[in-house]
């Protein structure tokens, strides 16, 4: 989904095309994935005393992203080596059993396909509470907006920078949705405010500070294949 009309944004960048080892090396039938760029993002947790940077590799192609323990979740998600992400809201979660066998476990996140209803009420909710201020900037090739950020339930405010993006941000907001499978060292919860292609790269509040620090080439191929699948009840 894209918002048009709203003050501030603006128009779609172009899409970044794909490297020449895609073609060789993305085989999602062989389960292989292949990730040409990574999203880098410095953050501290100020209420926590926790700092770091958390990594996302994405393919710019189809909009997938990849989580890897090392770089992102750490002790987030104790049981899991990787968990890759696509834009139509399916995960697919590699890691080990208490037993320490490999498995894998597909989820769909539901949320990634809102009604009629709730897309009008994000637009609302956008239009109301995140105000563009008059800077700008650019950050690796994607332009950058400021917002003030009003909270709804509290009325703090916030500052914010906003990126549109050539491909769907929704698998990294859409972590917050999983049940107790993964959580990153900080919270990407927008789904319910944000459309899929604004990026949220900055935020400055009273308790995080977080930026994204690095965005460009750097291949990662994820191999679910020596994973068995687990089916999970509903």
């Amino acid at each position: 989904m894209i918002l048009t009309g709203l003050p501030g944004l603006c128009q779609a960048p172009k899409k970044i095309p794909a490297d020449k080892q895609r073609a060789l090396q993305w085989k999602p039938e062989k389960g292989q994935y292949y990730f040409s760029h990574s999203l880098v993002f410095d953050y501290q947790n100020k209420a926590e005393k926790t700092s770091g940077s958390i990594k996302v590799y994405l393919d710019p192609v189809s909009g997938a992203m990849c989580f890897v323990k090392a770089s992102s979740f750490g002790d987030g998600g104790k049981s899991f080596d990787f968990i890759i992400g696509f834009p139509d809201g399916r995960y697919i979660y590699c890691g080990s059993d208490e037993q320490g066998k490999k498995v894998r476990i597909n989820e769909v996140v539901k949320e990634f396909k809102p009604d009629a209803d709730t897309k009008t009420q994000q637009k609302e909710d956008f239009a109301t509470y995140c105000v563009p201020t008059v800077n700008k900037r650019v950050d690796f090739g994607l332009e950058s907006t400021e917002y003030d950020l009003t909270y709804a339930t509290s009325g703090s405010k916030e500052k914010i920078w906003l990126t549109r993006t050539p491909f769907s941000v929704y698998p990294l907001y859409g972590l917050e949705f999983v049940e107790g499978a993964v959580s990153l060292p900080v919270s990407f919860d927008y789904m319910n405010l944000l459309p899929s292609d604004l990026l949220l790269t900055e935020i400055n509040s009273k308790d995080l500070t977080l930026k994204l620090t690095s965005f460009g080439k750097d291949p990662f191929t994820a191999n679910t294949k020596g994973y068995q699948l687990l089916k999970v009840n509903d």
